[in-house]
């Protein structure tokens, strides 16, 4: 007897039980839970929606799944959401674990509020966004990370990609994978903690190289949560992100050379307004102190974003409301064009998993979108194409996968194969980009050089978010 489905009924319970744990079927049992359908999955879980068996009129839940069996992240990541009650943060419902898979081990899980909504910037792009939205939209995420922060939590990985903008305007801050507070037990082997390269901070960024020898980690605080919301609003206003780890005193000479120029929002964006611009200029403040704590920025958005209403509470006027595009930054004068700005030229996209160092960066401005979904992804494609046209390139055949320091014998999927495009060379079958200065641990050497695997384009990802 068959239940409608391709298997038996005890055929597909034995399914259930074996699958591994970011593939399950939908009617999956875990723990009260029911499996209804996926919806995302990151470095470190999958998320599906689900219900509570007998109670399904109580609506739906995201139940968020370890993709591996005792991780400490999900301990920690319960335990921060435990601390936290905000609108704009999900409610922690449950914890526990299943046991399941191929081995039959326990894998932790979390279930917590289903929001309903889009990512952050892929929401942007259907919008035609005016500054007084845009003040409004980070006032909330303001308020959010005030209240993660009050709670002496850190979020430690705040980017578009983990804020849902719901239906009614709202917004979310999803992913607290990456989240600790005072007394957690370190996780991390290593100066740095997951986090997502381009939206770290200028301290988190030199902390690698200054401790270099002896390993100490990387203390993160408030600031780099501001930080991280700064790129962000840069992000979603221009369409690119910001120069990492830099400030607007190289302007007017300090340090010039040697790390490449930010231009304001508004430069890039005309219809910000001087108040926005000037707010998001404050988030990516060089000094920690400068930035201000989430709540002072909160209670600064809200007053701009009082001052920038539209006369009579109607719309934003058409000059002042644009949907937003990924900008081209202009040539800086009296500099020579660096390595990246080669790189682009050449349309060179390559894969990045932890970090390069600044002086390595120079005139480095954009990254390919990461994935998007209820769980951010522990790598990053980094595409300097952007910073002249809006592809979009897919690097869902380079996730999990970190570089070692010798070339492979084979490309790596969805490696650009020959001919390569200048200044990438072909090695061992596949396209190569020399990167100079000191080879960081994602690099492979090639004849004493330097090398990052050239990515081959794919199609636009027109697909609709969730």
């Amino acid at each position: 007897m068959r239940d409608g489905g391709s298997h038996p009924f005890f055929l597909r319970g034995l399914l259930m039980d074996t699958a591994p744990p970011e593939n399950l079927p939908p009617g999956t049992v875990v723990g009260p839970w029911r499996l209804t359908c996926g919806a995302g999955r990151g470095a470190y879980g999958a998320v599906y929606r689900a219900e509570k068996v007998g109670q399904e009129a109580a609506g739906p839940v995201a139940l968020k799944l370890s993709l591996h069996s005792r991780e400490g992240r999900f301990e920690r990541e319960a335990e921060v959401l435990s601390r936290l009650r905000h609108p704009g943060i999900p409610r922690l419902f449950d914890r526990g674990e299943w046991v399941g898979g191929p081995w039959r081990v326990a894998y932790p899980y979390l279930v917590m509020d289903w929001v309903q909504g889009r990512p952050l910037y892929g929401w942007a792009r259907a919008q035609t966004l005016s500054s007084h939205q845009v003040l409004g939209l980070l006032a909330q995420l303001s308020r959010a990370l005030q209240a993660v922060h009050e709670a002496h939590c850190l979020h430690r990985d705040v980017k578009g990609d983990n804020v849902l903008v719901k239906p009614d305007g709202g917004v979310v801050l999803l992913d607290f994978g990456c989240g600790t507070y005072p007394e957690a037990a370190p996780l991390t082997v290593g100066p740095l903690a997951p986090g997502t390269w381009p939206y770290r901070s200028p301290q988190a960024l030199r902390h690698p190289w200054v401790h270099h020898r002896d390993g100490a980690p990387y203390e993160a605080g408030p600031h780099d949560d501001v930080y991280a919301l700064g790129v962000t609003a840069y992000r979603l206003v221009t369409g690119v992100y910001p120069p990492p780890g830099t400030d607007l005193e190289a302007r007017r000479g300090k340090r010039r050379g040697l790390r490449p120029l930010r231009q304001p929002a508004h430069s890039l964006a005309p219809w910000v307004t001087p108040g926005l611009s000037a707010l998001i200029e404050r988030m990516l403040e060089e000094t920690p102190e400068a930035r201000g704590s989430a709540r002072e920025l909160a209670e600064a958005l809200e007053a701009e974003a009082a001052r920038a209403r539209p006369r009579g509470g109607g719309s934003p006027q058409s000059s002042e409301a644009v949907r937003p595009a990924p900008a081209v930054l202009p040539e800086l004068p009296g500099r020579r064009a660096p390595v990246w700005a080669a790189l682009a030229a050449a349309g060179v996209t390559f894969m990045v998993t932890r970090h390069l160092p600044e002086a390595s960066l120079q005139g480095f401005t954009g990254m390919g979108p990461t994935a998007t979904g209820t769980v951010g992804l522990a790598h990053a494609l980094v595409t300097a194409e952007s910073l002249a046209a809006p592809a979009r390139f897919d690097g869902s055949e380079w996730s999990g996968k970190f570089l070692a320091l010798e070339i492979p014998k084979r490309p790596f999927a969805g490696q650009r194969r020959p001919p390569c495009n200048r200044p990438a060379t072909e090695i061992r079958g596949g396209c190569w980009v020399n990167v100079p200065g000191p080879c960081p641990k994602d690099g492979y050497e090639w004849d004493g050089k330097c090398f990052l695997p050239v990515a081959a384009p794919s199609r636009p990802d027109t697909s609709n978010y969730p």
